[in-house]
């Protein structure tokens, strides 16, 4: 078990990978996620990864080192005395308390590798499902309702799964999946059947390597629409929901180079929902508010770190106006840029991470009721921890990493165990890689 308390400074092994340098793309890979973590306020639950000029604050005073049982545990140990300070008086007894943060140790939940993940309840038993991306396939997992999952069903894919999200797409009441098939350049719909089962995939041909998924009504009728960020063809595909869960083609958005994460947020508190577009070649977000009709305004970029891998849109200092925040892998940081409240973003701040961040979620692991951030550090072959410590401004304070898989790409964050607390699904899409939980151990 790990009880975080108090928090300590990270120190990682910086690993420099170069914005041109990929390793997700088709040959065999199981490719990241959508990589956007978004609310669920559209009706829709996104991939893996969907998720204002206020004092910015890092605590960098605290200090402990870190050791790692046999079992993946982590313990704290305090730099001068040598002493084992894990274990706040409260970690394990069940009850959470506002700023503990306690994990148990990682546990591995299947070795096929695992890029993209994404969590919702499938079968209407109040517990989260997962359903992760494959090379050539989609797998679910029914959660017991404990932290475990059943036996993984899986569902056929033309080419590698490099995106998934899940929507109410026929007003049915049952979550049904979408699919980005990026070796065919096709997305796969999939109506959810109520009880984790889904049906045969109706294909539909977007842009050029789909990577990105993200529902939201657009237009205004009560129906979901769908847009999908094409990393090869530079540009997001619109495409209207007709009710039924099919969608036709509505409209192309250019966009900046190599897209690979999409969300739909209210940026402008003004509805229907806009769109973030990460750009991982560029190193920028592009922002398209939407206007009546379901159009969209020209594009407004907004510059993030080097090599972005990620969008999280939380309101993080607690102003009413949501943010967005993007690991940056080729920099070890994380960065966040306020909204404004109108649509726009301000400048980027960035905390450090170490461990070459590939990927980011937010949920609150501490019980304070703040949005906290998971990372997969890819580099460290641990899941990093920034944990807002301070209601009504942007500051974070780095937790020690919790060992985990190797290479992790991809996390999702849920309370799978009903406990209270957020927990971490992490996922590689290395050879040999595979799926793993982080309970929280309140």
């Amino acid at each position: 078990m790990t009880c975080l308390a108090p928090w300590s400074t990270l120190v990682l092994t910086a690993v420099l990978l170069l914005p041109g340098c990929r390793d997700d793309q088709e040959d065999g890979d199981a490719g990241a996620s959508s990589d956007t973590t978004a609310d669920t306020t559209q009706g829709s639950v996104t991939g893996t990864g969907v998720d204002s000029g206020s004092t910015t604050t890092m605590d960098t005073t605290a200090g402990s080192s870190t050791s790692s049982s046999d079992d993946g545990s982590t313990t704290l140990v305090d730099p001068t005395t040598g002493d084992d300070t894990t274990g706040g008086p409260a970690c394990g007894d069940g009850v959470p308390v506002a700023g503990e943060l306690c994990f148990g140790p990682s546990s591995m939940v299947d070795d096929v590798p695992a890029g993209a993940l994404v969590l919702g309840d499938l079968d209407g038993n109040g517990s989260l499902d997962l359903l992760a991306g494959h090379p050539g396939a989609f797998s679910v997992r029914l959660g017991l309702g404990d932290g475990s999952f059943d036996a993984p069903i899986d569902i056929p894919a033309p080419s590698g799964v490099l995106g998934l999200v899940l929507g109410d797409l026929d007003d049915d009441g049952t979550l049904d999946a979408i699919a980005a098939n990026t070796g065919n350049d096709t997305v796969g719909i999939h109506l959810g059947n109520g009880d984790g089962t889904f049906g045969a995939a109706d294909l539909i041909d977007v842009g050029d390597s789909p990577r990105g998924l993200a529902l939201g009504d657009f237009d205004g009728d009560a129906v979901l629409d769908l847009a999908v960020a094409n990393e090869a063809s530079g540009d997001v595909t619109i495409l209207t929901g007709v009710g039924d869960g099919g969608f036709s083609f509505d409209s192309t958005l250019t966009v900046g180079t190599s897209p690979i994460a999409i969300a739909t947020i209210d940026l402008n508190g003004a509805g229907p929902p806009d769109l973030a577009v990460l750009n991982f070649g560029a190193g920028t977000i592009s922002v398209f508010q939407t206007m009546a009709g379901g159009t969209f305004t020209p594009e407004a970029a907004f510059t993030t770190g080097v090599a972005p891998r990620a969008l999280v849109a939380r309101d993080f200092d607690g102003d009413g106006d949501l943010d967005i925040g993007t690991p940056n892998q080729a920099n070890d940081d994380f960065s966040v840029l306020l909204g404004n409240g109108t649509g726009g973003l301000l400048n980027a701040v960035f905390f450090p991470t170490g461990g070459a961040p590939r990927h980011a979620a937010a949920g609150d692991f501490d019980a304070d009721g703040l949005w906290d951030v998971a990372l997969a550090l890819e580099g460290a072959d641990a899941v990093g921890l920034l944990r807002s410590d301070q209601a009504g401004m942007l500051s974070f304070e780095a937790g020690d990493p919790l060992p985990t898989l190797a290479r992790p790409s991809v996390v999702a964050i849920g309370d799978l165990d009903g406990d209270g607390v957020d927990d971490i699904v992490v996922g590689s899409i290395e050879a040999g890689g595979g799926i793993a939980v982080i309970l929280a151990d309140p």
